[in-house]
């Protein structure tokens, strides 16, 4: 993945996003889970295309089987087995709708190895930002009050994969 470039869903793939969120989300509201551990102020099916379009781009480029199955997870719960596992790290793919740093609210603090950021301003079009470590990101001197306590990590201290190879990796 390159940090700044801008990956794209075609047409058909935007198809495949839209029926699993769609899934998913019906999933949701039948269950009783609709918003649960939500941050973000719209949820709904648009917010599950956003973070599921993500996810589908990174394990595309990776050469990866994209997770679509529809269950309700939560990290709190310890359900969640995160979006991808690559070169034998657990990686959760993050997304947001603006020029936002990442941003993982305390009560979601996890185990995952790896988290990939991506800004997607306009959908289908997802700008990769770059990779924090679950070192870089659990830290007290990163926790911020934002909508809730969350531990932010602003883009320039996010890595490419070059770094995160040779710093953290070999």
């Amino acid at each position: 993945m390159e940090i700044g470039k801008i990956y794209s869903l075609d047409v058909n793939e935007q198809k495949i996003i839209s029926l699993v969120s769609e899934m998913r989300q019906l999933n949701k509201e039948k269950t009783g889970w609709n918003g649960s551990g939500r941050v973000a102020e719209k949820g709904g099916v648009d917010l599950n295309i956003l973070g599921f379009g993500a996810e589908y781009i990174y394990c595309r480029e990776k050469n990866l089987f994209p997770d679509f199955e529809i269950k309700n997870t939560s990290k709190k719960q310890k359900t969640d087995d995160y979006d991808a596992t690559w070169m034998g790290m657990t990686v959760d793919v993050k997304t947001a709708r603006k020029q936002y740093p990442l941003m993982i609210p305390k009560y979601n603090k996890c185990d995952v190895d790896l988290f990939a950021f991506f800004v997607c301003e306009e959908y289908p079009n997802y700008q990769f930002k770059g990779y924090a470590t679950n070192e870089m990101v659990f830290q007290e001197n990163k926790l911020r009050q934002t909508r809730v306590m969350a531990y932010c990590l602003e883009q320039n201290e996010l890595i490419n994969e070059t770094e995160l190879v040779t710093k953290y990796i070999i």
